[in-house]
């Protein structure tokens, strides 16, 4: 009879538990991948990868001695 009067308390554990892992999955997703406008409301992978696009997008063909890749610049 024991068993029978604990059932319940077996359902709110697994519930409360589960509200635990959605809220920390929702976090993780907002902090890693979160897409803001701003910078500090943007994720950390979508930050970098902005980061890494941005450098490739500055890197000219043309220039073989570039060494800033943060705006577009060729120095002759």
């Amino acid at each position: 009879m024991k068993l029978k009067s604990n059932s319940g308390q077996i359902i709110i554990e697994y519930i409360l538990l589960m509200a635990l892992v959605v809220s920390l999955a929702a976090a993780l997703t907002k902090g890693l991948v979160g897409r803001a406008d701003s910078g500090s409301g943007q994720g950390a992978i979508i930050k970098t990868w902005n980061r890494i696009i941005k450098v490739i997008g500055n890197d000219l063909p043309d220039c073989p001695n570039q060494t800033d890749f943060t705006k577009p610049n060729c120095n002759p």
